[in-house]
């Protein structure tokens, strides 16, 4: 017999409307709602009513999270069972694990959000944003004292470069090709900026080509 509790329609405008805000407004409307309309309201999305169990003690924890660094596990979780089901929802998760990741210089973090927001972005036909997600991880990374993997910077270059080819921007393409090969340099050279800071001699952060 079918459990008429799962065919309540549980109507949640303000979430709805709060996805349009982004992380930090969802976050806001999401603590105001509490965690368990929260959780039922992402099963719901999820097409799997029934799943707002199993999903809110994640939901709990990302709501309660005292530090950024709390919402980074939980976010993971839920960004995750929402990937290909409800790509709004999961790509306001994983904002919030971005911003997380960059409050708490976890580059591991940082680049694994990166590389699902903007495999999202390119899903929607928008190489550029998806292109704008990686240019930014780079120039985050740049910043003073930011450490991270040479592999992950190797692999943001790459991202970018087939991103512009892609969007049609080959001039774009080559430069970004040229930047990596001088990063590269860096890196078979052993240099701490491989790993640490800022590789380039300017300051200034890479821009887009919007």
């Amino acid at each position: 017999m079918t459990d008429r509790s799962e065919l309540i329609l549980t109507v949640s405008p303000r979430l709805d409307a709060a996805l349009q805000i982004g992380w930090e407004g969802w976050l806001t409307a999401a603590r105001d709602a509490g965690a368990t309309a929260v959780a039922t309201w992402i099963a719901r999305r999820s097409g799997d009513p029934a799943s707002r169990h199993a999903m809110l003690p994640a939901v709990e924890e990302l709501l309660s999270a005292i530090s950024v660094e709390g919402q980074i596990e939980p976010g993971i979780e839920l960004a995750e069972l929402m990937e290909e089901v409800d790509d709004l929802v999961a790509d306001t998760l994983w904002e919030g694990v971005l911003l997380a990741g960059q409050a708490s210089d976890d580059a591991d973090t940082v680049f694994e959000a990166t590389a699902r927001l903007a495999a999202i972005a390119e899903a929607h036909a928008d190489p550029l944003a998806a292109a704008e997600y990686w240019i930014d991880a780079l120039n985050w990374r740049r910043q003073a004292e930011r450490v991270s993997d040479a592999e992950q910077i190797e692999a943001a270059f790459e991202e970018i470069i087939r991103l512009a080819a892609l969007d049609g921007a080959p001039r774009e393409a080559a430069l970004f090709s040229y930047r990596q090969a001088q990063y590269t340099r860096l890196v078979e050279a052993e240099d701490d900026r491989a790993t640490t800071g800022n590789w380039e001699e300017s300051s200034a952060p890479y821009p887009s080509w919007a």
